[in-house]
């Protein structure tokens, strides 16, 4: 009674907005269901739940709209994955697309039909053609609205251009009407309008077809690098669809055909001769250019796998350019692709693999480079160099990769120094390439110690980068990483002093003082590697294992191929560096236990407690301390 009668109950106001409420939740839920399956349920009312604000009056809740439940006539539409629907090879799809096979056959025969009997005129052969095609491309896209016929709209579709593709190979191949320049346009144009309309329906297949019935036209309609240019352009022109749908055997497919047709122009295969030396550079550029530009956004939103793929693909061409141009010509070509595949593989937030095929491409690039434009010592000195700056690199930045090109470069330099270079033979036997017929030769004396000198200098970098990674060690389990490179170090030392010896005197007592100088020279190296490994265990073994060489040589070699003073020498020579190392190396370990007794023996014994506390006065206990200085004490 003492509220007035105009104030709205507060109950009514509450169902009221609960009724809002459910009815707003309706409707999200029709348009979710409207959007997992659009074919199964019906469209969303127009102002379903679009009220902003609680009724004036209180109304009972509406029914649940229909669009709420899915319709029961109909099974429940299959789920999708992403913006690709699922491939299911059914009946209806098999004979789809047997049907379509079949009348692309049927169009051949009626084509080849009318020009051997001269049916019509040609121009009337390509227009009944062209508007075939038209035809069932129509028909096609009209069937396709419809989701029961969308498997035979596709197969017709497919067929309407493959007709296209082949009108256009008669119009310029059979009957002249069209230059190869107007010819790849009207292809190209038809494999974009494919590209569009397989964009539109989101279907791979689709677009898959029309990119290689566009490759497999090219070769009729042109060839050098007009076919060339098709294929790019064809590969450019998929890119959009290929990143907006995520597709990438799309992108596979596209790649393929300047992948091919570049190798096979750059060889002279059939399709123009590679004789042009500046359209090989210019094919082989181009589609270097256009996979790693395609590779570069490609990244980020395909599988590492298709990139990685399309990457070294795309190096192919190039790869074959460099051999047919041969020279200083393709030298730099090389030097040219292996710096594009290096910025590729440096670019932040690229893929492992990615970078991975990228370096190694890059790498063998680098190389071939480096065979083509040199030869003879020059290519080994250069090998090795390239192999010395990435074994710096490696132990600089702890960079894995780098590491294993420093010891494949260096593994192909050491084996051409010691065929070529630096052979084994002469430096057990005095002859070639050093002395010919008891004359000797500076120049192969220098080419020869240069070489070795980089082989030491390769040794010494790759054991210490191989030790910050923790490869070589001093221990069984990574001995066969350190004992090539460390055999390799001693034949770098033997192949630099003897060549030295030799420009001394280039006859014998040259050749046997050189390897007096190797065997005291490997025992002072034992005795410098035993004195700093005391608290480093890998210098160590390092000069133990020195040492027993360096007494091998000495039984083994020197005792035979050496003579009078040189043996002495030698013998004399290493007996005294390995008497001094002896007594050098016991005195250094002996002090180095010395002081690591002094500096754990306050720590093993304890502190002796103080005098007044642990024995009382005779006078009696000793007088308390006041409070306040224990306190302070």
């Amino acid at each position: 009674p003492s509220e007035p009668p105009d104030r709205p109950d507060p109950l009514a106001a509450l169902a009221g907005e609960l009724g809002h409420l459910g009815r707003r939740l309706d409707g999200i839920g029709a348009e979710l269901l409207a959007l997992r399956a659009p074919a199964e349920v019906a469209p969303v009312p127009p102002g379903a739940g679009a009220q902003s604000g609680p009724p004036r009056s209180v109304r009972p809740p509406p029914p649940l709209p229909p669009t709420s439940v899915p319709r029961r006539d109909r099974p429940p539409a299959a789920p999708t994955t992403g913006s690709r629907p699922p491939v299911v090879l059914s009946g209806a799809r098999l004979l789809a697309w047997t049907g379509g096979a079949i009348t692309l056959v049927g169009v051949v025969l009626v084509l080849v039909l009318a020009a051997s009997r001269e049916w019509f005129t040609p121009p009337a052969r390509i227009a009944a053609g062209a508007m075939l095609a038209v035809v069932l491309v129509g028909i096609g896209i009209r069937l396709y609205r419809k989701e029961s016929a969308r498997v035979g709209a596709l197969a017709l579709v497919a067929t309407g251009f493959a007709t296209a593709y082949l009108v256009v190979a008669a119009t310029a191949a059979l009957y002249d009407y069209l230059a190869p320049v107007p010819a790849l346009t009207l292809a190209l144009l038809v494999a974009g309008a494919g590209l569009g309309v397989a964009d539109r329906w989101r279907t791979e297949l689709l677009a898959g077809g029309a990119t290689v019935g566009a490759v497999v036209l090219a070769p009729v309609l042109a060839e050098g690098w007009l076919l060339v240019a098709l294929a790019l352009a064809l590969q450019v022109a998929a890119l959009p669809v290929v990143l907006r749908r995520g597709w990438s055997t799309l992108m596979v497919l596209a790649a393929a055909g300047p992948v091919l047709f570049g190798t096979l122009v750059i060889s002279g295969g059939g399709f123009g001769a590679g004789t042009d030396r500046v359209q090989v550079v210019v094919v082989a550029l181009a589609v270097l250019a256009v996979g790693l530009g395609t590779s570069v956004p490609a990244a980020r939103l395909l599988p590492a796998a298709s990139v990685a793929t399309l990457v070294g693909a795309s190096s192919v061409p190039s790869f074959v350019a460099v051999s047919v141009l041969g020279g200083w010509a393709g030298g730099a070509l090389g030097l040219g692709v292996a710096l594009a595949l290096a910025g590729l593989a440096s670019v932040p937030g690229t893929d492992r693999a990615i970078r991975l095929v990228a370096g190694t491409a890059a790498s063998s690039a680098l190389l071939q480079a480096t065979a083509t434009a040199l030869d003879g010592s020059s290519f080994t000195l250069v090998v090795l160099g390239q192999a010395i700056v990435a074994a710096v690199v490696a132990g600089s930045f702890r960079n894995r990769f780098a590491l294993v090109m420093g010891t494949a470069y260096g593994t192909i330099g050491t084996f051409a120094a010691i065929t070529s270079d630096a052979p084994l033979v002469a430096l057990v036997r005095l002859g070639e390439p050093y002395v010919v017929n008891g004359v000797g030769r500076p120049g192969a004396m220098v080419v020869g110690a240069a070489v070795s000198a980089s082989v030491l200098v390769l040794a010494c970098a790759l054991l210490m980068a191989g030790g910050r990674f923790r490869w070589v060690r001093p221990d069984a389990a990574t001995a066969r990483i350190w004992v090539p490179i460390g055999f390799a170090a001693l034949y770098g030392a033997a192949g630099l002093v003897i060549p030295l010896a030799l420009l001394v005197s280039a006859d014998r007592i040259g050749f046997t003082v050189g390897h007096a100088v190797v065997t005291v020279s490997w025992t002072i190296a034992a005795l410098v590697l035993l004195a700093q490994g005391i608290s480093r265990p890998a210098l160590r073994v390092a000069g133990l294992v020195l040492v027993a060489a360096a007494v091998a040589k000495l039984m083994l070699f020197d005792l035979v191929a050496l003579d009078g003073v040189a043996r002495a020498a030698a013998f004399l020579g290493a007996g005294l560096v390995l008497l001094a190392a002896g007594a050098r190396y016991a005195r250094l370990v002996a002090e180095s236990e010395s002081e690591s007794e002094s500096e754990s023996e306050p720590e093993s014994k304890p502190e002796p407690e103080p005098e007044p506390k642990s024995e009382p006065s005779e006078s009696g206990p000793a007088p308390s301390m006041p409070r306040s200085l224990g306190a302070d004490r």
